[in-house]
């Protein structure tokens, strides 16, 4: 029994960077991203919110981390939800680690009150 799971055990292990392939980008200011950091802050705002993100990691190294933030979100009164998208690019290395993402988001403003509390 212990072989076999050693075995499955070492398996895993030799298997394991195949399932990985790199990091999420991390923002140094990351308040300055609110949809990167909390999808369900689409709409968080009344008025149209743009926000674009640049980090360039390590500068002095030419093949250092660099990301590419760029997210829009609006809230709609009507059907009282937000929503939004993001498009995220980041560079790892020289370009062997590359990642392009798109992301929808969408939040409900739900009003509480104190009855439905208790």
């Amino acid at each position: 029994m212990i072989g076999r799971l050693s075995s499955f055990i070492l398996f895993l292990t030799c298997m394991l960077p195949v399932f990985i392939y790199g990091q999420d980008p991390a923002f140094s200011q990351y308040y300055a991203n609110p949809m990167y950091l909390n999808p369900a802050m689409a709409g968080s705002t009344y008025c149209g919110r743009l926000t674009l993100n640049y980090r360039n990691q390590w500068p002095a190294i030419s093949k250092g981390y660099v990301t590419y933030n760029v997210a829009y979100d609006q809230f709609l009164e009507k059907i009282k939800s937000g929503y939004g998208v993001m498009f995220t690019a980041d560079r790892q290395g020289s370009g062997a680690i590359t990642s392009l993402m798109m992301s929808g988001l969408y939040s409900f403003k739900l009003q509480a009150s104190q009855k439905s509390i208790q």
